[in-house]
């Protein structure tokens, strides 16, 4: 393997609350969650690849993003791409555009060529459920990779609950505080919490990256604050309205690779000053309501996301123009506009037959205002610089209606089969380009899905999925033009088709005497992906655009195939409980003028590792000791002037975590953790999309709840 990657974990637990894992099966099967089906069912049946990641799970770490829970989950990469603080997730190698992010089963959108970033406080989460590969039946656009859908926290039990927190990483000297009062009163529950973060510049070692030990632009700050207001109502309650008020506020800088510079490019620097988010979000659930209709859930929510983007660029002389220097600044005001929301109801016509039928609209905006300007600087005479000012508003509504059937036949099967139909209008409403005029365009999109499970070998499950992805494209590659980056102008295409794919799943999930074992296999096509080629190559560009200048276009495709692992044994009359996780995953990437399966994708990557997990004296033990791999990478693209070009990525890690805790009193409690991480190379990039990683740290949390 290259760029092996090591990491070592003990760590232990202490919490009364809480007692040890059964010995004759394993909770993470035995979860129920509604991800994959919009039912709720347990992981061991799930006709699709579903994780969960449990309140359990939660507390025994303290990340500082919940990206870094989903690291080992398998088929799931990390994307920390240069604006620290701002991960993302890859499903399956498909880009982080490519994966629906659900905040209580409702949607964030981005609106950006990298993919919506995963900013939720960690110490608001309940629980987090993944869905790996398509997934648009029942989730609508952008599940193509996977859906991840993060369910936030309601009232504690207790009428009043009082928690607080913190957290150091010397990696970034960061700090993480966060405090919430939270409880239920008769028929009310309620939350109210804020946190506040601040990281300075990342460490890595002396090298390649820095001479200085710390990385220039990867310092960011945060903020949040988060309202839940439940009412449980009815004479069985069996209803159930919510009210969630969220606030997150990021400031960040972003990391160039020096060696990502290429002549005459001298400097190149992004800012990213400004990134809130806004979110009220309303929620009604109707239980067991009756024998035919069994269950009713509606939701809706308004979301506003205000972001500030500033890039510079700084050429050095030519020999056209050897005494002249260059500095291109570009900014981006922009303003995302989400509201929208769904209903379902669950229906039981038939003993043999579940049927849900729903419908769900989402108006998403996009109002982002532009500027440029070119500075040439030298002899033999002044150039008057160039200014740029344009403004677009755009939008993407979606109305849908969707529908899934599961029957029960012969003997322990189930077949369920589903069918979306989505109605897509694009519009830009206002433009200040001279290159375009306001316009709208619409079209359907059906995609379907079918899976079959066998429940009749005991403990097991068999099952086969099939699914259809969709994504439409953004506003950004529609309707805007932009001259960040590079330099030149990228120009927006409004005839972009949907990106599209089709995948075919089985597996098997096993738990019982200690053993529990979820093995899959898939094989994914997916075809139209967006990228952006010359003018003169592709679609038409607008009158007077240089040759130099791009496009975006549907031109590219991939095929990916694939097995994932979990499995874990609780060696009978020991706390002992050894696991392993992991992925083998092969991508082709299928270009204009090459195929290759140099895919930013690591062929290998999992943990291995061994759990002890027990009761001492009423205190629940939990330590844990892994070793975490992948693979080396390689990215393959064309410069369009000469061949493919291959990089390789390096990464290594070990990492010594314990942590423990227990009562304060019988209402009382407090847990304690440190981390301690050594690069075992010289610097860590488990991908071309993660900045270089933090050498030797220490990571301190504490939590007490009374």
């Amino acid at each position: 393997m290259k760029g092996l990657a090591f990491g070592l974990m003990l760590s232990a637990a202490v919490v009364a609350s809480s007692p040890a894992r059964a010995q004759d099966g394993a909770v993470w099967l035995d979860g129920i969650t509604v991800i994959g089906t919009r039912t709720e069912v347990s992981v061991q049946d799930n006709p699709a690849s579903v994780t969960v990641i449990d309140q359990q799970q939660l507390e025994r770490r303290a990340p500082e993003s919940i990206a870094e829970m989903l690291r080992d989950v398998p088929g799931v990469e990390v994307v920390d791409s240069s604006a620290a603080g701002m991960k993302r997730l890859r499903i399956r190698g498909e880009s982080s555009a490519r994966v629906t992010i659900l905040v209580d089963g409702q949607e964030m959108t981005d609106h950006s060529t990298f993919g919506t970033p995963i900013l939720i406080d960690p110490s608001n989460v309940e629980r987090i459920d993944v869905v790996r590969g398509p997934a648009s039946v029942l989730y609508g656009a952008k599940a193509i990779g996977g859906v991840i859908n993060i369910i936030t926290k309601r009232g504690s039990e207790k009428p009043v609950e009082l928690e607080l927190g913190g957290a150091y990483y010397s990696g970034t000297k960061g700090k993480q505080g966060w405090a919430a009062l939270s409880g239920t009163i008769n028929s009310l529950d309620y939350r109210i919490s804020g946190t506040l973060a601040d990281h300075e510049d990342r460490k890595v070692p002396s090298g390649r990256y820095t001479s200085t030990g710390r990385l220039d632009g990867t310092s960011f700050d945060s903020d949040d604050l988060y309202l839940h207001l439940g009412h449980t109502f009815g004479a069985a309650n069996n209803h159930y309205l919510a009210l969630k008020v969220e606030q997150n506020r990021l400031t960040t800088e972003n990391w160039t690779d020096p060696e990502s510079l290429v002549f005459p490019i001298t400097d190149f620097r992004i800012d990213l000053p400004q990134r809130d988010r806004q979110k009220i979000g309303v929620y009604y659930d109707g239980k067991n309501l009756g024998p035919v209709l069994r269950n009713v859930h509606v939701d809706a929510f308004y979301q506003t996301i205000d972001r500030l983007f500033m890039n510079e660029v700084v050429m050095r002389p030519t020999p056209a123009a050897p005494n002249r220097s260059v500095t291109v600044t570009s900014t981006s005001d922009d303003q995302i506009v989400n509201f929208g929301g769904t209903i379902q109801a669950d229906f039981q016509f038939h003993p043999d037959h579940e049927t849900i039928v729903g419908a769900h609209y989402l108006s998403d905006g996009l109002d982002t205002a532009k500027t440029s300007s070119t500075i040439s600087r030298g002899f033999p005479f002044p150039v008057p610089p160039t200014l740029g000012d344009d403004r677009d508003k755009a939008f993407i509504r979606t109305a849908s209606a969707f529908a899934q059937n599961t029957w029960s036949f012969a003997q322990d099967f189930k077949l369920a089969t589903g069918i979306r139909y989505h109605h897509i209008e694009t519009e830009l409403d206002e433009t200040t380009s001279a290159t375009r005029t306001p316009q709208s365009n619409s079209e359907g999109q059906v995609v379907t899905s079918a899976s079959l499970v066998y429940t009749g070998i005991q403990d097991t499950t068999l099952r086969a999925h099939y699914a259809e992805g969709y994504i439409t494209p953004t506003l950004l590659q529609l309707f805007t033009d932009t001259a960040a980056g590079r330099g030149t102008n990228t120009y927006g295409n409004p005839n972009l088709d949907t990106e599209t794919s089709r995948s075919y799943e089985i597996g098997a999930r096993y738990n019982a005497d200690g053993l529990a074992l979820d093995l899959a296999g898939f094989y994914t096509t997916a075809k139209d992906y967006i990228t952006t080629v010359r003018c003169g190559t592709g679609p038409a560009c607008p009158a007077g655009a240089l040759a130099a200048e791009y496009i975006y276009d549907n031109v590219d495709a991939a095929t990916t195939f694939g097995i994932e692992l979990m499995a874990e044994y609780a060696v009978p009359g020991t706390a002992f409980t050894p696991y392993v996780s992991g992925a083998w995953t092969r991508r082709k990437l299928e270009f204009q003028r090459f195929d290759t399966y140099n895919s930013n994708t690591p062929e290998l990557s999992g943990r291995i590792g061994v759990r002890y997990d027990t009761v001492i004296s009423g205190f629940n033990l939990w330590t844990d000791l892994f070793v975490r791999t992948a693979s080396g990478v390689k990215l393959s693209s064309w410069n369009e002037t000469a061949s493919a070009v291959d990089t390789d990525t390096l990464s290594g890690w070990t990492t010594l975590n314990f942590a423990f805790g227990g009562p304060l009193t019988a209402d009382e409690s407090a847990t304690f953790a440190v981390h301690l991480n050594n690069l075992t190379d010289e610097e860590y990039r488990s991908s071309f999309d993660e900045l270089p990683g933090i050498g030797r740290s220490v990571e301190v949390s504490a939590r007490v709840k009374f």
